[in-house]
C-alpha cells in the first residue's frame, strides 16, 4: 500500500519537495505546488472518509480536461506496428568503442528482393488500418556502404506508400564518413531526415569513433545540399561534462543544423561500477539543462528521449518495430540484428522466406511486445510510467537489476527536475 493510494488510483502523484509537494497529474498535464495539508485533504477526500468542498474543487481543477490520447499506445498485433526498420548491411567502416552490434559484423548485405517483400507487406492496407507509417534505415552496419541499395529501398518505399495512400516518414542514420551524391539527391527528393552519429569534439570523436575531419567535411556537404540533418552524440563518462561545449561547437561547425539528440551510452561494462553509474547519471542531468539553455539561444533543439517523452503519454517505450535484418529475419528491435549477438534469438519473431513470403510468429510477437506500461508491478504507482512506457526492452538484455534500477531512479529524478523547472518558469520563481 502506498502513502497516497487514493491519489495514485486517480493518477495524481505528490512528489516530495523541501516544503510541501510537487503534485503531478500526467493525464491532464497538470503540475502544481501544494502544502502537505492540502495533499492530505485531497487524499482524505478521495478515500471517502470526509466531505471537503475545497478539496473537491481543487481535485476537479487538477483532473480537468484529461486526455484520452496516447502518443505511443500498447500494441497487441503486427497490424498495429507503425515502424519498419531496415538494416541494409552488417558491414561497417568504423569500430566504435560502445557499438551494440559490433559482434554481428560480417560481409553480408540485404537483397533488394527481400527488402521489397518486406516493404510490400508493411505498407499495405491488408496489414494495417494506420495511415501514418515510418521507415528507419540504420545499422547494424553502415547504410552508406551500400548506397545503391539504400537509395532503391527509399525510392521503392515512397512509391509504394503513394500508391497505397499512406503517409510515410523516413529516417536514415549514418556515421557521416561517406558522401554519396545519389543518396543526397534521394534524401532531398523524398524528404528523408538524416541522423548523423557524431561526437562533435575532435578528441572525443577520434577516441570513441574515428575520422573526425572526414565526418565534418561530409556533413557540411550534405548540409549545404539542403539535407535535413539531426546530429546524434553518444554521451559517455568521457564527454558528460562537455555537453555545453559540444552544443557551441555544433553551432560553429554546422550552423544550419538545429536538432541535436543526446543518447546516453548503454554498456554494462562501462557501468560495471554501480556508484560510478549513479554519478554519471547525476552528472548528465546537471550538464543537460545548461546545454539545453545554450541550445535555445543558438536555435538548436538539444534533447534526450526523456525530455521529449515528458510531453507525451507513452504506454510502450518505443511502440515496437518490425526490424528487417540483412539475413531476412524480423526482430522486435534494431539492436538485435545478428545471430552472433546476445539476445538476438529471443528477439526474432519472423522472417522473409526464400519465396518472398513474410512469415510472422504471432505468439512470439505478442510476448515481445507485451513489455509495456502494465508489464511490471513496480510501475503501477509510478508517476513517470506515462513517460517511459515501462522502459526499453533492449536494456533488460544489457543490464542487471541494480543497473536497471539506477536508470529507473534517474528517469524519475530527471522528469521531476523538468516539471519543477517548468513550474518555476510559469511562476517566475527559482527552481524549487
Amino acid at each position: 500500500m502506498t502513502e497516497f493510494q487514493y491519489l495514485h488510483k486517480n493518477e495524481i502523484y505528490p512528489l516530495p519537495l523541501k516544503n510541501g509537494y510537487l503534485v503531478y497529474a500526467p493525464l491532464s498535464s497538470m503540475v502544481m505546488s501544494l502544502s502537505a495539508d492540502e495533499v492530505s485533504r485531497l487524499e482524505n477526500y478521495l478515500s471517502g472518509t470526509v466531505d471537503d468542498s475545497e478539496a473537491a474543487e481543487l481535485l476537479a481543477y487538477i483532473v480537468n480536461e484529461r486526455s484520452n490520447h496516447r502518443t505511443i499506445i500498447s500494441k497487441h498485433s503486427p497490424g498495429e506496428i507503425h515502424k519498419l526498420t531496415i538494416l541494409p548491411t552488417h558491414q561497417c567502416n568504423f569500430n566504435c568503442c560502445y557499438c551494440y552490434s559490433a559482434e554481428g559484423r560480417e560481409n553480408k548485405s540485404l537483397s533488394m528482393e527481400t527488402a521489397k517483400a518486406m516493404i510490400d507487406y508493411f505498407i499495405s492496407k491488408k496489414r494495417t488500418s494506420l495511415s501514418d507509417l515510418w521507415l528507419a534505415i540504420l545499422g547494424g552496419g553502415e547504410p552508406f556502404l551500400t548506397p545503391q541499395l539504400t537509395a532503391r529501398v527509399i525510392d521503392y518505399a515512397c512509391q509504394k506508400a503513394k500508391e497505397e495512400g499512406f503517409n510515410l516518414g523516413i529516417g536514415l542514420t549514418t556515421n557521416g564518413s561517406i558522401y554519396n551524391e545519389e543518396l543526397a539527391q534521394c534524401m532531398i527528393a523524398n524528404k528523408v531526415s538524416l541522423g548523423v552519429s557524431f561526437e562533435i569534439l575532435k578528441d572525443i570523436q577520434n577516441q570513441q569513433r574515428c575520422q573526425y575531419d572526414k565526418v565534418v567535411s561530409v556533413v557540411q556537404r550534405y548540409m549545404d545540399k539542403g539535407v535535413d540533418i539531426t546530429i546524434k552524440s553518444i554521451i559517455t563518462p568521457s564527454n558528460v561534462h562537455l555537453i555545453s561545449e559540444m552544443v557551441n561547437e555544433l553551432h560553429r561547425l554546422f550552423p544550419k543544423v538545429h536538432k541535436y539528440k543526446l543518447q546516453i551510452v548503454e554498456d554494462a561494462v562501462i557501468f560495471a561500477n554501480l556508484q560510478e553509474m549513479k554519478q554519471f547519471y547525476i552528472d548528465f542531468t546537471n550538464n543537460f539543462f545548461h546545454a539545453e539553455e545554450i541550445g535555445k539561444r543558438l536555435n538548436i533543439d538539444v534533447y534526450v528521449l526523456a525530455s521529449k517523452y515528458v510531453d507525451m503519454l507513452v504506454e510502450h517505450y518505443c511502440g515496437g518495430e518490425m526490424c528487417l535484418t540483412p539475413d531476412g529475419t524480423i526482430t522486435i528491435c534494431h539492436r538485435f540484428s545478428s545471430v552472433r549477438e546476445k539476445g538476438y534469438s529471443q528477439s526474432v519473431y519472423g522472417k522473409v522466406d526464400d519465396n518472398g513470403i513474410v512469415c510472422i510468429n504471432n505468439e512470439r510477437f505478442r510476448r515481445l511486445i507485451s513489455h509495456d506500461i502494465n508489464a511490471r508491478k513496480i510501475c503501477k504507482h509510478c508517476f513517470v510510467k506515462w513517460h517511459c512506457g515501462g522502459g526499453c526492452l533492449a536494456q533488460y538484455s544489457i543490464y542487471n537489476d541494480e543497473q536497471l534500477a539506477t536508470i529507473c531512479e534517474w528517469t524519475k529524478s530527471f522528469i521531476k527536475e523538468i516539471l519543477m523547472r517548468r513550474l518555476a518558469a510559469a511562476s517566475g520563481e527559482d527552481v524549487m
